[in-house]
C-alpha cells in the first residue's frame, strides 16, 4: 500500500482546476454524494445529503457544495481555500471504485455463500458458478464465469488475486476469511472505502515532507523524505489482547544493540511459563536479573523455577545478542504506551500472511535498512555510528539531529494507484464494516 501523499497543493489541483467550470461542479457534486454515504454521526451530519438522497444534488449550485464540503472537511480538522483542492487522483480513483460498487449494490442480489466446509482447487462443488460470478463481479477473475461445479485452476487463479488484494494467505482455498469477504456486500465495500479516505486525507494535511507510517491492519511501514518512498517494509504488530496503540509521536533515537527491559506483564505471561519449565531459560536466553532495589542477582544463586511460581519480585533484562528480542535496532518515540519500532531475530514471522503477533510494540522486517539510513544522514554522531557497526554487544544511544514524525494509524480499504480496491481484515474489531480476522483459518502459518 502506498501512503505518500504530494504535499504541494498546487500539484494535487493542477488537474481540477484545469477542467471547465462544469466538470469541476461535477466532480464536487461526486464528492458530496460519495461523502453521504457515511453514516450520519458526527462530523458527517454538516452534510445536508443523507444516503437516501444522494441522487438529489443536481440543482446544488457550485457555491452550495463548495460551503457543504467546506463545512465537511473542517469539522475532520481539514481547512480548504477551494474544496477543488479535494480533486486529486486520488479522490477520482476512489469515486470511480465506489461508483462501481453502487452499480452493482443496484443490480445484484448478494444473496449469502455457505459452501459449508473448505473449497480447495480440484473439488467439485455446487456453489462454483455463484463463486466464480461473484468473483467476475468483483474483477478478480477476467474470463466469462464457469457454469461447471469443478474449481479450476483459472478460477483458483482468480481467488489468489482476490485473497491478496484482501490480505488473506494466497493459497487459492476458500476458507472461513476467503468466504467472509466474498460476501461482504458492495455497499458495505463502498462504505468502507468512503470512510477510510476521509482518514487518510483528513491525515494527510498534517503530514510532513519525512515521516515513517505503519497501517497496522495492513501490516505494512512506510518511511518518506522529501516527499519521496524511501523504504516500505513488512511488519508485526500487537495480538488482539495486546494491541498496538494508534498514536502520533516522533523518533528521537536509534539504539543500537539495545538490552530489553522487560515489561512486568510480559514476564508473567510469556517468561515465565517458561522458567518453571526449566530453571536454565533465563541463563540460556541471555537474561540479567536485578531485585527491586536495582541490585544484579547471580542467575546460579536462585533455583529460578521454584521463584517462578511465586510472586517472582525481579526484574528482567536481555542481554544484547543474537537471542535479545529486539534484535539489533530499537528506535525510540516517546509514548504513553511504552511502545517502539524495532528490529527482531524471529525473521520467520513476515512470511506469515496474519502477523498480529507481538505484545504491543511494531517490529520492522527492514529494521537494518532503516536504521543505516538514519545512520547516513540523521545520526547526530555519525562518525561513532560507523565505528560501531561490527560491535554486537555493545549498547549504544544515538541522538538524531532531526526528529522522524511517526504515525501508527488503521486503515482497512484504500484504492491503490492502479485502481485496484484493497481491503484488510479488521484484526482489532475496530471497523464494523470491515472483516474480522478468523485466526482459524491458518493453513500452517
Amino acid at each position: 500500500m502506498r501512503f505518500i501523499w504530494l504535499l504541494c497543493l498546487s500539484c494535487l489541483t493542477t488537474s481540477a482546476f484545469a477542467q471547465p467550470a462544469d466538470a469541476a461542479k461535477e466532480a464536487l457534486r461526486e464528492q458530496l454524494q460519495m461523502l453521504a454515504l457515511l453514516p450520519q454521526q458526527g462530523g458527517a451530519t454538516t452534510l445536508r445529503v443523507v444516503p437516501e438522497q444522494r441522487d438529489n444534488t443536481t440543482d446544488f449550485s457550485e457555491a452550495e457544495l463548495q460551503q457543504t464540503l467546506h463545512q465537511f472537511w473542517l469539522s475532520h480538522g481539514v481547512e480548504l481555500d477551494d474544496s477543488r483542492q479535494l480533486l486529486t487522483d486520488e479522490f477520482y480513483r476512489v469515486n470511480a471504485r465506489v461508483t462501481q460498487l453502487l452499480a452493482l449494490h443496484e443490480q445484484q442480489v448478494w444473496l449469502p455463500l455457505a459452501p459449508g466446509g473448505w473449497l480447495r482447487p480440484g473439488d467439485n462443488h455446487r456453489d462454483i458458478p455463484a463463486i466464480a460470478q461473484r468473483l467476475a463481479l468483483l474483477g478478480d477473475l477476467t474470463s466469462a464465469p464457469t457454469t461447471e461445479y469443478d474449481y479450476s485452476d483459472e478460477l483458483a487463479d482468480a481467488v489468489r488475486h482476490f485473497q491478496r488484494r484482501h490480505g488473506l494467505k494466497v493459497d487459492g482455498v476458500i476458507g472461513s476469511e476467503t468466504l467472509y469477504w466474498l460476501n461482504v456486500t458492495p455497499l458495505q465495500r463502498a462504505t468502507l472505502l468512503v470512510k477510510v479516505y476521509v482518514e487518510q486525507t483528513a491525515l494527510r494535511y498534517q503530514l510532513p515532507a519525512q515521516y515513517v507510517l505503519v497501517n497496522v491492519p495492513a501490516y505494512e511501514l512506510e518511511f518518506v523524505n522529501d516527499g519521496q518512498l524511501v523504504l516500505q517494509s513488512k511488519v508485526v504488530v500487537g495480538l488482539p489482547y495486546r494491541q498496538t496503540p494508534m498514536l502520533q509521536s516522533e523518533i528521537t533515537s536509534v539504539v543500537l544493540n539495545p538490552r530489553w527491559h522487560v515489561p512486568r506483564s510480559i514476564v508473567r505471561r510469556n517468561l515465565l511459563p517458561h522458567i518453571r519449565k526449566d530453571s536454565n531459560y533465563l541463563e540460556q536466553q541471555a537474561f540479567d536479573v536485578y531485585d527491586l532495589q536495582g541490585q544484579q542477582i547471580p542467575l546460579a544463586d536462585v533455583d529460578w523455577s521454584e521463584q517462578a511460581y511465586g510472586r517472582f519480585p525481579y526484574r528482567l533484562v536481555q542481554r544484547p545478542g543474537e537471542h535479545n528480542a529486539l534484535g539489533r535496532y530499537k528506535f525510540h518515540f516517546a509514548n504513553g504506551f511504552d511502545v517502539y519500532l524495532h528490529d527482531t531475530p524471529e525473521k520467520s514471522l513476515f512470511a506469515k500472511s496474519q502477523r498480529a503477533l507481538s505484545s504491543g510494540c511494531v517490529r520492522v522486517e527492514k529494521a537494518a535498512e532503516l536504521a543505516q539510513w538514519l545512520g547516513e544522514h540523521v545520526v547526530a554522531d555519525a562518525r561513532k555510528w560507523q565505528q560501531m557497526q561490527y560491535d554486537y554487544t555493545t549498547t549504544q544511544w544515538f541522538k538524531l539531529r532531526q526528529r522522524i514524525p511517526v504515525y501508527i494509524v488503521y486503515w482497512t480499504a484504500w484504492v491503490n494507484e492502479q485502481g485496484i480496491a484493497e481491503f484488510r481484515p479488521d484484526i482489532y474489531n475496530k471497523e464494523p464494516l470491515a472483516a474480522p480476522a478468523v485466526h482459524s483459518e491458518t493453513h500452517g502459518d
